[in-house]
């Protein structure tokens, strides 16, 4: 159905604004065109400060003046002024508040908020860094809010649906995961493939089982130290990890993508030959049998875009085809810079946005959806799809069981169920560590068979997004 927008805004907010009601449109079957006059054949929405008199029925959002004065002082919203919208059981939280005579119920500037919580905003103007480059979790919205826990945008746009079918008598379709109401891509990032590395046994040796940054016991950091030898005696859990993810998925019916390194730039960067005869079998079997490989770039590549061009070259020349999906290492990513490196790498993909140290939805949202390139001031064509948990997260945190980070993992993956939208969750190879990862190998299995029980279309990163239709 086409659906006609005039946007009635100055410039400094015009292209957010178009951004926000494109994601609002985006999982349904909206053919959405931005115009200057009602048109007499479809539904006609008009977003701007006051609605024309001359105007015949349209369905006015109505803008908000603190939404422009957040974009021209470079802040968010302060969480204090937001008020609470009830709807299929969720509290959504109305950002930028606006009366409303013409169409009450929509008292708050829908676009502004979609556009705040999902577009990168939040990232582009915060001055709170970790020790990585990255947003904190504890520094956004969605967690000051309380509702990095489900999708906020994705029941903003059901919200929208619902009054639009109302207001003009007419059925918005939503999108499929071929032919499913839900999706998963399941996604493995590479980081390394053996304790039989220098930087490894370092690490493992020294930082872990001498200097105890993992906060171990005595019997866990002396194994530790016995890692190296168990890999020399054919138990070296990374490699094991890699066939262990690819025979379950494969026994499950189901394709991941494996995120593959080719280079090193920092110190947290862990090099691996990904051209050995071992992994050059391992890769052959994975494209064989129908999953996915991208590129999973170097510590600096997020703003560094001749390393990342490098890094994925190499990539494509080993594997004699084109890469079309990227996952930052370490989640590294800057709203200012990355998008734009990832545009010029002709990526058609990411899965980057999520938080490393809190699961849950990151931008609110829980489809595939088109970035944001600040750079630009303009929709980009690469399209995520958030990663709503990873492996680490839960195992890092040591006052959780195995039971209770399943419980957590699941609950999550019900969410993304219930909004009818689609995420990715990521599970490295070492999850076979006994240490690291106690049970999570247990864990993963019955995530697949949660997945499958709940009839999600799981496949790969690129294939989910190509599915949503």
């Amino acid at each position: 159905m086409k659906i006609n927008i005039i946007v009635s805004a100055d410039d400094r907010i015009r292209e957010k604004i178009k951004y926000g009601l494109t994601l609002l449109f985006h999982p349904l079957h909206a053919d959405v065109v931005f115009s200057k006059t009602i048109a007499p054949d479809c539904p006609t929405i008009f977003y701007g400060r006051q609605l024309p008199n001359d105007s015949k029925r349209v369905l006015w959002i109505r803008s908000s003046d603190k939404f422009t004065r957040c974009i021209s002082n470079s802040v968010v919203p302060d969480v204090a002024d937001v008020t609470w919208l009830e709807f299929e059981g969720k509290r959504l939280p109305r950002l930028f508040p606006t009366p409303n005579p013409i169409n009450p119920e929509i008292d708050f500037d829908i676009a502004a908020a979609a556009f705040m919580l999902a577009s990168d905003y939040q990232d582009l103007v915060s001055l709170e860094r970790d020790e990585f480059d990255r947003l904190r979790a504890m520094d956004s919205l969605q967690y000051k809010l309380g509702v990095l826990g489900f999708p906020v945008v994705n029941y903003y746009s059901l919200f929208l649906k619902e009054k639009i079918e109302e207001y003009f008598g007419v059925s918005l379709e939503p999108k499929m995961y071929a032919g499913g109401s839900c999706g998963i891509a399941l996604t493995h990032d590479v980081d390394f493939t053996s304790y039989l590395n220098l930087k490894m046994i370092r690490r493992e040796m020294f930082g872990i089982a001498v200097l105890n940054r993992h906060r171990l016991g005595s019997t866990e950091r002396a194994e530790k130290l016995l890692f190296p030898i168990y890999a020399l005696l054919g138990r070296d859990y990374p490699k094991m990890g890699l066939d262990f993810l690819r025979d379950a998925e494969i026994e499950s019916g189901l394709r991941s993508t494996f995120f593959m390194k080719t280079g090193a730039t920092a110190k947290q960067d862990i090099s691996y030959n990904y051209k050995s005869a071992g992994m050059n079998a391992f890769l052959r079997s994975l494209t064989d049998a129908g999953f996915e490989i991208g590129i999973h770039p170097s510590m600096k590549t997020y703003v560094d875009a001749n390393e990342f061009f490098r890094e994925r070259d190499r990539l494509q020349e080993f594997l004699g085809k084109r890469v079309d999906s990227v996952r930052q290492h370490y989640l590294r990513f800057t709203a200012g810079k990355t998008v734009q490196i990832w545009e010029d790498a002709g990526m058609k993909y990411d899965s980057t946005l999520g938080f490393s140290r809190e699961a849950g939805f990151r931008n609110s949202v829980a489809f595939p959806y088109p970035l944001y390139n600040f750079a630009k001031d303009r929709i980009s064509p690469v399209i995520e799809l958030p990663m709503i948990l990873m492996d680490g997260t839960f195992a890092e945190n040591k006052t959780l069981t195995g039971g209770q980070a399943l419980a957590r993992m699941k609950e999550l993956i019900l969410e993304t169920k219930l909004a009818h939208g689609a995420a990715a969750i990521l599970f490295h190879n070492s999850l076979t560590d006994p240490i690291d990862f106690p049970g999570y190998t247990a864990i993963y299995s019955e995530l697949l068979r949660e997945i499958k029980r709940g009839e999600f279309f799981a496949e790969t990163l690129g294939g989910v997004i190509e599915n949503f239709r």
